[in-house]
Order: structure tokens, then C-alpha cells, then sequence
């Protein structure tokens, strides 16, 4: 097996990211109503969007060789969404290919969005999760973050916001 590489994803990554997040989230989608399961995959395979979401973001991926193996994306304080305050950070989007799980590779992505929100002055680091992330929720319990509330449901599904003061 190839060295486990992790970096800052430019934007000629963007096609490789569109596609992991498609081949990491399909076991979720596989859990949603049809109607659901559309909405996410429109999302995820909208390059618009993903650009845009590059553009304002850190993205931070791992490569196995020339493969794109992990993603997550920091976004900065000051873009408030109807979840997050526009004084939070927050985490979206981590995703590892399913033949890459149980090696570290989330865990290690989430370290190092942590860290480098850290340094760049952040004060509260924000994400949220769903009941069919259960490996997702239990990490992010490890890793320090606490449980804020109960979100309205997304595509159909419980979620909950968590936040880790830096």
C-alpha cells in the first residue's frame, strides 16, 4: 500500500473530490427515502457548489499514490449559515473512501482542520452529524467535541449540532 499523504486540496482536485464524497456518502444514502437520497446526491455531484465551498474553505484531503482517499473542509468564522453563528468555524463534508476505513484517515483529516483552526485564531469549532453516522459521532466524542442540541431533521433524518471551543 501506498504512503498515506495528507495536504491542502487545490482546485484541479475538485472532480476527485465530487467523486469521493459520491463513493464515501453511499452507504448513507443507501439509508435515506427516495426522494432523500436525490437531494444529497444532487448536492454532492453540483461542481458549482463544490467549487464554491473550495473557495471559501480549507480543504484538506489524503492520498494513497494518486488517489484520493479522504476530504474534509474547514470553513472560517464569519459565514453564517442558519446552523452555524457567524462567530463558529465548522467542519463539513469529511469523507473517506470505505476501502480506506479503520486506518485513521478521519480521525487524522479531523486533527489537522482542528489544529490549523487553532492557529489561524478560531474560537469555536462547530459540526453536525445524523443517527446513520453513528463511527462519525463516536470520533467526534473522542476527539473533544460536546453535543449542543438536537437540529431540525435533514433529509429526514435526526442530526445534532456539536461545537469544540478552541
Amino acid at each position: 500500500m501506498d504512503t498515506l499523504v495528507y495536504e491542502m486540496a487545490t482546485a484541479a482536485d475538485a472532480a476527485a473530490i465530487r467523486d469521493l464524497s459520491l463513493l464515501s456518502y453511499r452507504e448513507f444514502a443507501a439509508a435515506l427515502e427516495p426522494e432523500h437520497r436525490h437531494a444529497m446526491q444532487q448536492h454532492q455531484t453540483d461542481m458549482h457548489k463544490l467549487e464554491a465551498l473550495m473557495e471559501q474553505a480549507g480543504t484538506f484531503v489524503c492520498r494513497s499514490g494518486e488517489r484520493l482517499v479522504g476530504v474534509v473542509f474547514l470553513v472560517p468564522s464569519g459565514q453564517a449559515t442558519t446552523i452555524y453563528p457567524a462567530d463558529w468555524s465548522y467542519i463539513r463534508q469529511l469523507g473517506v473512501d470505505p476501502a480506506f476505513r479503520r486506518m485513521g484517515i478521519g480521525r487524522r483529516l479531523m486533527e489537522l482542520a482542528i489544529e490549523e483552526a487553532r492557529r489561524s485564531g478560531e474560537k469555536v469549532l462547530g459540526l453536525h452529524t445524523s443517527t446513520i453516522m453513528p463511527a462519525a459521532r463516536k470520533m467526534y466524542d473522542e476527539l473533544g467535541f460536546s453535543l449542543i442540541r438536537e437540529l431540525p431533521p435533514i433529509l429526514g433524518q435526526q442530526y445534532w449540532l456539536y461545537k469544540m471551543s478552541l
